[in-house]
């Protein structure tokens, strides 16, 4: 169970990143405010970019756990119909060149966007906080299942600045309320078991630095 604590926020981390990512990259931060009119406003792919990144998060973690890869959910279809009409089942292929091949057949051939997004799904994170060597938990993860919100408050993460101040610690708004949340629950009472709030969003870069840098705290 701590392995698969470790694995999940791992797996949070990387979701993190690939949020970071589409905020950050114009190929994607311009797919991502995307509105379409006229004509081009009934190509499905571009309705809702941030779905794609919903899905790719959620088909990250289930190929990094597959022993449980029937028993992950969340709210997004994996299956998308681009511009040509033809429907793509997006998923993680066995090399990062194979994955963004697949990504730009969503993409209606955007090279550069589905290259991006591959790079994030099969980079590898590497965790070293020493507070996660002290847990131990001793759940069968033979019993659990996941749930994922894989970026939670989409507006908010669409539209939201980073210059909100927080109430009592907490974000009511801004770029700064955009999550990422992953829980494992009992399969057989569907009792929460654990659950990880990753927040890519926390704090601005400091001088120097690219993009933001992510925190977590082990309960």
């Amino acid at each position: 169970m701590a392995a698969l604590l470790r694995s999940l926020l791992a797996a949070s981390e990387k979701a993190a990143r690939i949020a970071q990512l589409c905020r950050q990259e114009e190929a994607l931060f311009s797919l991502l405010i995307e509105e379409k009119r006229g004509a081009d406003k009934n190509k499905k792919f571009l309705q809702d970019f941030k779905t794609l990144a919903d899905v790719l998060i959620q088909e990250v973690i289930k190929h990094d756990f597959p022993e449980l890869q029937e028993h992950i959910r969340g709210e997004e279809s994996n299956k998308f119909e681009n511009g040509l009409g033809e429907t793509v089942v997006v998923q993680v292929c066995p090399t990062q060149a194979d994955t963004a091949a697949l990504l730009q057949k969503v993409l209606d051939r955007n090279r550069r966007a589905a290259e991006l997004l591959a790079a994030a799904v099969h980079q590898e994170v590497v965790l070293s906080d020493p507070a996660l060597d002290g847990i131990a938990v001793t759940i069968s993860t033979d019993s659990l299942a996941v749930w994922i919100d894989p970026i939670d408050s989409t507006n908010q993460y669409i539209r939201g600045c980073g210059n909100v101040l927080p109430v009592d610690g907490i974000y009511p708004s801004g770029l700064h309320s955009a999550l990422v949340l992953i829980g494992a629950y009992s399969r057989q009472s569907g009792e929460p078991v654990l659950g990880i709030i990753n927040e890519p969003f926390f704090q601005e870069a400091l001088p120097g630095q690219a993009g933001y840098p992510t925190k977590y705290q082990a309960a």
